[in-house]
């Protein structure tokens, strides 16, 4: 007998969930009929009513034609370009006054603190100095060149240093002669 008061406990578990998955159902149901009704009905609304007419667009503005007469500016010069530097009368023949007309090297479009020493290299009696830039492209440099954004020309490599010389402008706009140096990075 419990063999089969255990299969009418299991047909009754049965029976149960099945009833309430089936009224479940039937509860859902009926609520989306009344959703359904609902937007039924407003569509309705909606399509029965007339169309309001659109006001009537702006006029166009008017289009202005412009001839250009190549007076004063070039049309192929940039907008926005950064001012010329201007040089102070009787400046640009000073004695510190950098050399006008000469091509500048690539490390001079570097700032002398973005650029590392990381080496020297010696071939005969020449010293090269091994620069590091931030972008990680190596320069090897001598004597004679320069680097850095104020006129830097290298005077000497040694084991742990450049040294160079800079011409700057003083607090007077006159040009001036300064030391500096690149350290050897570690």
């Amino acid at each position: 007998m419990q063999v089969q008061s255990g299969n009418s406990l299991g047909h009754l578990r049965q029976v149960i969930v099945t009833l309430s998955i089936s009224m479940l159902s039937v509860t859902l149901l009926g609520c989306s009929g009344g959703v359904d009704e609902g937007l039924r009905a407003y569509t309705e609304r909606v399509l029965t009513r007339k169309a309001q007419p659109l006001p009537p667009p702006d006029p166009p503005e008017p289009y202005l034609v412009y001839t250009y007469k190549g007076e004063g500016v070039d049309p192929f010069k940039p907008f926005f370009q950064e001012p010329e530097k201007e040089e102070l009368p009787g400046d640009a023949d000073g004695e510190w006054a950098p050399i006008v007309g000469r091509v500048k090297e690539e490390l001079e479009d570097h700032q002398l603190d973005s650029l590392r020493m990381v080496g020297t290299l010696q071939m005969g009696a020449q010293n090269w100095g091994v620069v590091l830039s931030r972008d990680g492209t190596v320069y090897r440099v001598q004597v004679g060149n320069y680097m850095g954004q104020n006129y830097g020309k290298i005077l000497a490599i040694l084991e742990d240093r450049i040294e160079l010389e800079e011409r700057a402008r003083d607090n007077r706009g006159k040009w001036q002669l300064r030391e500096a140096s690149l350290a050897l990075a570690e």
